[in-house]
């Protein structure tokens, strides 16, 4: 076996804003509408009226939020409600997509003697901040972590005395990245490793990278892998405003003159990897086939969180020199004026020979938002899909129309109403801060070459 080993995607499921499966999800990227809205009430407080830098505060209170990021059936999943009250719902979400994922799969790969991995991109720790802030709190009242005046202490000690969930033997389990993956290996009785991979925006594609080499090398003989994001605190929002890197106008529209940041989303997708061999000998459905799976960093770069050209095409190159041509590129397009700018130079320089708008370009963060460490597998299942349906999926239209470097350029951006592109090889981009890339090729069964 090599790098060379063709991966076959045998089964997928997706849950994100405004759908709850894999059917509703590709009804709603077909249907290419958002699902942007205020922060939900129960989450945190929106800004205080007349608060400063109100374009970033009012940017900050808007998301692409999950219906009920806790809601879990444990008993449906084995687990003890002792131990489900403790668990982050990023582990409640993954066992719900495993459990989909296995049951839309035509060959159960559960079977005795089988080496399953679980591979997952995990970049938050919400739930940890959650499940130990009283303790904080109250450290920071006995001056552990800190002074404060006697008012200030004593107005955390009540506010304290009033949140505190004592710290039981399930609440390190239930916090820790790792057991996001291992989640699904004690539920389902997997028996191959299982890890969380970070490379922030890039984890998913990571993690796709990381599989296709377990099943190449013959360490595994099926791989689950994916990524999930929930958002419980305002963190990721207070944080990614402080940068600039949300939308003021509260939209992502990647690619266009209107771009001026991202809308944070939550969710998370799965999908079921095996050679293609095996596949196709045990009569597997196959949904898509990774040909090509690589990733790069940018090195140093002009700051930590600055992409680059030179990094992303390295990437690129990293996952495929030669090949057939791509019909389509699910770019990862964050809306974000330096992400897409860059991105669409790095377009323009690996696919330079292709007739001016000849290959349709989007972005499943115009729909969902931006997912962080699961926003490449939500892109993933999307390509998988569109493969499956034949059909490139719009993105939603914008009256500012599309960015100058798109203008001559092969890439061009179909809108709902647009005739739609038959497609059957499609290039997928994630970019993560800190400066990894990655980028992948899945292609339809029948468009391997020579397979069909």
């Amino acid at each position: 076996m090599s790098n060379h080993t063709l991966i076959a995607v045998t089964s997928a499921a997706a849950r994100c804003a405004g759908a709850d499966d894999l059917d509703e999800f590709w009804n709603l990227v077909q249907c290419a509408q958002p699902q942007f809205c205020a922060v939900p009430a129960d989450r945190w407080p929106p800004p205080e009226s007349g608060a400063r830098d109100g374009a970033r505060r009012a940017g900050a209170h808007v998301m692409a939020p999950l219906a009920d990021p806790y809601a879990f059936d444990a008993r449906a999943h084995g687990v003890p409600a002792a131990r489900a009250r403790r668990m982050d719902p990023q582990q409640r979400l993954v066992l719900g997509l495993a459990a989909e994922l296995f049951a839309r799969a035509r060959t159960d790969v559960r079977r005795p003697g089988t080496r399953v991995a679980t591979v997952v991109g995990v970049s938050s720790t919400d739930y940890r901040a959650v499940s130990t802030a009283p303790l904080l709190a109250a450290m920071t009242v006995d001056g552990a972590l800190g002074t404060g005046t006697p008012g200030e202490r004593a107005a955390v000690r009540q506010a304290g005395a009033r949140a505190v969930r004592p710290l039981t033997g399930h609440t390190m389990p239930g916090v820790l990245p790792n057991m996001v993956p291992a989640a699904v290996q004690h539920a389902f009785d997997l028996r191959g490793p299982a890890f969380a991979v970070d490379s922030a925006c890039a984890s998913s594609l990571t993690a796709l990278d990381v599989a296709r080499a377990l099943l190449a090398t013959g360490a595994v003989d099926a791989c689950v892998v994916g990524g999930v994001y929930t958002a419980l605190t305002p963190e990721a929002h207070a944080g990614f405003s402080a940068i600039g890197a949300l939308s003021p106008s509260g939209a992502c529209r990647p690619y266009t003159r209107a771009a001026d940041g991202f809308v944070i989303g939550e969710g998370g997708a799965l999908l079921l990897l095996r050679r293609l061999d095996d596949a196709e000998r045990d009569g597997d459905d196959v949904l898509a086939v990774v040909e090509a799976c690589g990733s790069a960093n940018d090195g140093r770069a002009p700051g930590v969180m600055t992409p680059t050209v030179a990094g992303q095409v390295a990437a690129v190159r990293a996952a495929r020199t030669d090949g057939p041509p791509v019909d389509a590129v699910e770019g990862h397009g964050t809306g974000t004026v330096v992400g897409d700018r860059t991105e669409l130079e790095t377009l323009r320089e690996v696919v330079p020979d292709a007739a001016p708008g000849s290959v349709p370009l989007g972005s499943v963060k115009a729909v969902v938002g931006h997912t962080m460490a699961a926003s490449a597998a939500l892109a993933l299942v999307k390509v998988l899909l569109t493969l499956r349906h034949g059909r490139w999926t719009p993105q939603p239209a914008d009256d500012a129309g599309w960015h100058p470097l798109l203008e001559g350029s092969p890439f061009v951006v179909p809108t709902p109403g647009d005739p739609p592109a038959r497609v059957r090889r499609v290039a997928v981009n994630a970019f993560g801060f800190g400066g990894t890339n990655a980028h992948a090729v899945l292609a339809h069964p029948e468009a391997v070459v020579g397979r069909g």
